[in-house]
């Protein structure tokens, strides 16, 4: 039993990085761009992370975590989640930036994978807990 949960674990760690690859990488470069044009980094940020939380739910929810259950309540656990992964990444570009002076696109890039890291964990044990390992489905 404890095999076919690692089992489980892993494809939905795969899945929730190839989903996760093609969100960042497109928001990323969304990303340069706009603050290429000249809105300040932690704008851009938070106007990005708006439009990804609503992408994301979905697709974490259907098709990395195969969630059946109540959609209101785990995307209000969704939703806590992303606000402490917002809070995170708009901590390390002041810290890094606006502190340290460090260029923000290295340090966005950077942010996105401590953030995502710390994304997946908790969506599998908090906003997406009850995932059957047998089946994918909400038990």
């Amino acid at each position: 039993m404890k095999s076919m949960a690692t089992r489980q674990s892993l494809i939905q760690l795969v899945r929730y990085g190839a989903l996760g690859v093609l969100t960042n990488t497109a928001g990323y470069v969304l990303y340069l761009g706009i603050t290429y044009l000249g809105l300040g980094a932690k704008v851009a940020m938070t106007i990005l992370y708006c439009v990804g939380v609503c992408i994301s739910f979905i697709g974490n929810r259907n098709l990395v975590f195969s969630s059946h259950g109540r959609m209101l309540g785990a995307g209000m656990r969704y939703l806590v989640v992303y606000a402490v992964g917002y809070a995170v990444n708009y901590l390390i570009l002041t810290a890094f930036v606006d502190r340290l002076g460090y260029p923000h696109a290295y340090v966005q890039a950077a942010s996105i994978v401590i953030v995502a890291l710390f994304l997946f964990a908790a969506f599998k044990l908090f906003v997406f807990p009850h995932t059957d390992t047998m089946n994918g489905n909400v038990g």
